[in-house]
């Protein structure tokens, strides 16, 4: 987990990603604009803080990321990855063709959309919440989160080196893993590392999501999530990027967090999605505001990750 809003204040224990003078300048110009009223107090910790549009929300991340760190250019798929997530979807209409009769429908990206097919209404891989061992190791929680679910251990230290992670955190992209041919995206990079170290057959793809979530979006993200989570029994690896006044992960304050979280399963045949959260019993002030797990509908959580994106 990490805040770029608030300069870094080890006793107040907010995570360490900061907006430069001029980011800042630029954002309470916009909000200025936007003729916003204040936000509510970055202590409050329900995750309820929506008071901006959609477009408000999306005007002021793009503001934001003017200056941001953590963001590439963000490499396109390659063709390798590409093939990879055809394979994946391929995989899933193969069970479906097989299980005709089960209830729920599976969408996906519309260039690689299965067949109408059936799902359970309700799964999850193992719950095994972990908190970060440092204020700005949400990256490697959330990665040592998704290997344990497939049986695999890691050292979050060991896996932030891996992923370059810095006190700033650990990047969407722009940044390349210690791992053979990476891509630019550190987090899918060093799980697929760990997997085929391992012996499992399984490639991690990011999925960018546009900073205001469309439509398309929010179903894509739900079909992914019923197909990584039913189909193949593997979680997904989301990238918060909260601001003030946009939509937050539960208990987390109305300030500007980026943060990665493990997501492990859906409920309502994958209109809400389960997750964990690795801030929960840290050393972040707020930490005990927060619970281990927590559902939110998919919407929102497409809305959540927007300007970023999740791995899957």
């Amino acid at each position: 987990m990490h805040s770029r809003f608030n300069h870094v204040d080890q006793s107040a224990d907010i995570e360490p990603r900061l907006l430069r003078r001029a980011a800042i300048a630029s954002t309470i110009a916009l909000m200025a604009t936007l003729a916003v009223t204040a936000p509510p107090s970055a202590a409050a910790t329900n995750g309820n803080h929506t008071h901006l549009t959609d477009g408000q929300v999306a005007a002021l991340k793009a503001s934001m990321d003017r200056t941001a760190w953590d963001i590439g250019p963000t490499p396109p798929l390659t063709a390798q990855q590409k093939q990879l997530v055809k394979e994946k979807m391929a995989g899933v209409q193969a069970f479906q063709a097989a299980h005709p009769t089960s209830s729920a429908e599976m969408t996906a990206d519309p260039e690689m959309a299965p067949d109408a097919g059936g799902v359970l209404a309700s799964d999850s891989v193992a719950a095994n919440q972990m908190a970060q061992t440092t204020t700005y190791y949400c990256g490697p929680a959330a990665v040592k989160e998704a290997l344990g679910q497939r049986g695999i251990g890691g050292i979050q230290s060991n896996l932030a080196d891996a992923m370059n992670t810095t006190l700033d955190g650990t990047a969407w992209s722009g940044v390349n893993a210690d791992v053979p041919s990476p891509t630019g995206h550190p987090v899918p990079d060093v799980l697929n590392d760990r997997l085929s170290s391992h012996g499992q057959n399984f490639t991690y793809v990011p999925k960018s999501v546009a900073y205001s979530a469309t439509s398309s979006d929010i179903s894509n993200y739900k079909g992914n999530l019923l197909a990584d989570i039913y189909y193949y029994s593997f979680p997904l690896v989301g990238d918060a990027y909260e601001v003030p006044g946009g939509p937050h992960l539960v208990g987390h304050p109305n300030i500007t967090i980026f943060h990665w979280f493990d997501i492990r399963g859906y409920t309502s045949s994958g209109d809400d999605t389960k997750y964990e959260d690795s801030v929960h019993g840290s050393s972040i002030s707020w930490a005990d505001g927060v619970p281990a797990y927590s559902t939110l509908t998919s919407a929102k959580i497409a809305r959540i990750v927007g300007g970023r994106g999740y791995v899957w």
